[in-house]
């Protein structure tokens, strides 16, 4: 099984929070590349090339998708769509497919050797790269944190990786009708049940299924095409749905083509790239991860027989070792201590500027040699004006105050924004009783201290699990890293999954006054990037949200607002400028400290990213 589906109620570890092929290639990279990264959540710039990447993905796959027993070689694009639910899933029932409304074309008019079949595929890849292009570089436009223009793409280029990813799959089309076995070829015929995730082929995922491709006697070229197709990411699937998880969650990442025809199992990566850069040393050390992943999702009683690299560039394989199961052990005890490792990063301190070489490749990703300079990495690492080997000087704001109206308002350093409090107080109304909810609490009561009070309540949507069940009037309670904020003026204290209430015998230094409660800020930082604009997007939809990730010399701090609650001044905001802003909540989303806008905040551009200097050198 390719994919693991988790209902909400048996995620034990969130997403964020696992392990991939991708933190490991940045820890080994640099471990503080990683914290950057993936603490941090400083997202790299993203260039066109992910235009080419995604564009090239979802062409392919559209046409493995097809058949020629089904779709005409001059069809248009989106003959087969898959169908999804309300929350942008794929179908889990068999209503909503369309192969089976499709009439089955006559054997007589399907491909009759393979110079037809290549014939018939290679316009099917004419059919969708404009449009998959254009999906892809209009996702690109969308987002504001890109860098370069649609001026750097090569739509060419687009078409002739896409071309050759296909030229790649008839060879394993051809290798089928050689030498698929007459005992294996019956039985597919006879069709039956669908199993867990077969390769999309416009057709439900469950239920019995007899292919429209089968025939009698010797196998046809449609039949060696639907036989040899892989299990890939069905291109209409919502972005990581498809993930495979490990048994215990720690751990996910996602196939691009898994081959199974010949009842082997070959994982494959598709790269449209040359695979003449230092990416290339991660690629065979990711293949092998999945390789391991595999087999721990297979109850670790199936070794995937191949891994390869598709190289689109050059129109290359390269061939990686796959694990054996002596090596697949040595690799389960090292990723367990990799999750640990990196699960125990909790400062810069715990991630050191420590690059590793730069690898040097061929065309193919052949390798070629490294560099003997320790420091190459750090030339096109993104991340060179926040690191203090990097020595690129950002001019990262350090202002204590700012000037707005004639007034002079202190601003607070980012690392000193406090997003949760301690406190200690005795229960002094509930206006709603507690209620038991899925393992959890609902409640809401009134904390007092004194003559002061304040509402505390289960964060909105969550029914947080430490918390005491004795909460009644009169209770002395604790809370802790509670999260507070001000609604229609009254300070209120949510409780969710990070924070807890307790039965207290008496206050702790640690706790705080109601009064000295204060969820409003004012921050400066330079702008390292806007993930979402408030406005008319490139492809006609409105955004009502505003977000951006800013960093001043003490830290990195998100800024987010909705709706009306975002400043007219934030649609000048631009990468790089130096803004404060002011009156703003701070609080916490994914345990990434932030800042909200609310009614009455402000936006001041202090410095425009032209009059200083770049992010990198």
């Amino acid at each position: 099984m390719p994919v693991t589906i988790l209902a909400p109620e048996d995620v034990v570890v969130q997403g964020w929070d696992r392990l991939s092929a991708s933190k490991i290639g940045a820890w080994d990279s640099c471990p503080r590349q990683y914290w950057m990264q993936y603490h941090l959540k400083i997202k790299e710039p993203l260039p066109s090339a992910i235009v080419r990447g995604n564009a090239v993905e979802s062409c392919v796959s559209r046409v493995l998708r097809e058949t020629p027993a089904l779709i005409h070689v001059d069809s248009p694009d989106r003959v087969l769509v898959s169908p999804l639910n309300e929350h942008g899933d794929l179908v889990d029932s068999e209503e909503g497919w369309l192969g089976p409304t499709l009439d089955v074309i006559s054997e007589k008019n399907q491909p009759k050797d393979l110079d037809e079949l290549a014939k018939w595929a290679h316009s099917r890849i004419d059919a969708h790269v404009e449009r998959c292009t254009d999906e892809a570089l209009m996702n690109w436009l969308i987002s504001p944190h890109r860098i370069g223009g649609a001026e750097n793409l090569d739509r060419n280029e687009i078409i002739e990786m896409a071309h050759r990813g296909i030229d790649l799959h008839l060879e394993e089309v051809a290798n089928c009708h050689s030498n698929l076995t007459n005992d294996a070829l019956k039985n597919w015929r006879k069709g039956g049940d669908r199993g867990e995730f077969p390769a999309p082929d416009g057709f439900s995922n469950s239920g019995t299924h007899v292919p429209p491709e089968a025939s009698t006697g010797s196998i046809t070229w449609s039949e060696s095409w639907a036989i040899a197709r892989p299990w890939f990411v069905d291109p209409d699937a919502r972005p990581f749905s498809m993930q495979t998880i490990h048994p215990e969650q720690w751990f996910q990442g996602e196939y691009d083509l898994v081959y199974r025809w010949d009842g082997k199992i070959r994982i494959i990566d598709l790269k449209a790239s040359m695979g003449n850069n230092d990416r290339s040393r991660l690629y065979s050390e990711q293949l092998r991860l999945y390789s391991w992943l595999w087999w721990e999702t297979h109850s670790r009683e199936i070794i995937v027989d191949g891994l390869e690299i598709w190289y689109l560039g050059p129109g290359r394989r390269k061939i990686v070792d796959a694990p054996d199961e002596n090596e697949l052990i040595k690799i389960s005890k090292e990723m367990e201590e990799m999750y640990k490792i990196l699960t125990d990063v909790k400062s810069e301190d715990d991630a050191p500027p420590n690059p590793s070489p730069i690898y040097y490749f061929e065309e193919g990703g052949i390798l070629v040699g490294k560099s003997e300079v320790v420091t190459e990495r750090c030339k096109t690492c993104p991340y060179v004006a926040l690191c203090p080997n990097g020595g690129h000087d950002a001019l990262l704001p350090d202002n204590k105050t700012v000037q707005i109206k004639g007034r002079e308002l202190l601003l607070t350093p980012v690392n000193d924004i406090v997003t949760r409090v301690d406190l200690e107080g005795e229960i002094f109304s509930m206006p709603r009783e507690p209620k038991l909810q899925d393992g959890g609490v609902i409640f809401e009561f009134e904390l007092r201290q004194g003559l002061d009070n304040v509402t505390v309540k289960n964060a909105w949507n969550t029914a947080p699990k430490n918390v005491t069940r004795s909460l009644r009037k009169g209770v002395k309670v604790r809370v802790r890293g509670g999260l507070p904020s001000l609604w229609r003026g009254k300070t209120e204290i949510s409780i969710d999954q990070y924070a807890s209430i307790e039965l207290s015998e008496g206050t702790l230094p640690t706790d705080i006054e109601i009064i000295e409660i204060h969820p409003r800020v004012n921050v400066v930082g330079r702008v390292w990037s806007v993930e979402s604009q408030k406005g008319t997007l490139p492809d006609g939809r409105y955004s009502d949200r505003w977000s951006i990730t800013m960093i001043d010399h003490t830290g990195v701090i998100n800024v987010i607002g909705f709706k009306m609650n975002v400043p007219e001044t934030s649609n000048g905001v631009n990468r790089g400028d130096i803004i404060a802003i002011i009156n703003a909540e701070p609080g916490e989303f994914a345990r990434r400290k932030q800042v909200k806008c609310i009614p009455g905040t402000s936006i001041l551009r202090l410095q425009e990213n032209e009059n200083l200097p770049s992010w990198k050198p």
